[in-house]
């Protein structure tokens, strides 16, 4: 597991108040979409990465957990909102952002992606 719960808690400072089979059971989810997502770059060269790759994998990891947990504001059920004479439309079930495929999040997505290892990954 590239972060453990005391990494998520201590660490990264995670808001995840749930029980720690629960957590547990997301912080493995969220190593498993990053050895997709890298093809197993990840895991395969994890001792000959560098720190801030290193770094930047358990962060996408954590930030995947509040990602399934809903606490990233993304997990929501909002179809549309409006700002003044702007109307947004959410159509759920059809993105094409890649990380709506792959389920996590944006910012998870993003931050995996300053790691390097997911060449190739669309």
């Amino acid at each position: 597991m590239y972060a453990d719960i005391k990494w998520y808690r201590n660490v990264y400072k995670g808001g995840f108040k749930g029980e720690r089979g629960e957590l547990l059971s997301f912080l493995g989810r969220a190593c498993d979409v990053v050895d997709a997502l890298t093809h197993g770059r990840a895991r395969a060269r994890w001792e000959g990465l560098t720190e801030f790759q290193q770094e930047t994998v358990k962060r996408a990891v954590c930030l995947m957990v509040d990602h399934f947990a809903g606490l990233d504001g993304a997990s929501g059920l909002v179809e549309s909102y409006s700002i003044g004479d702007m109307r947004v439309w959410n159509r759920r079930g059809r993105s094409e952002k890649p990380w709506d495929v792959a389920g996590c999040g944006f910012l998870a997505w993003t931050t995996l992606m300053k790691s390097g290892l997911m060449c190739g990954v669309v």
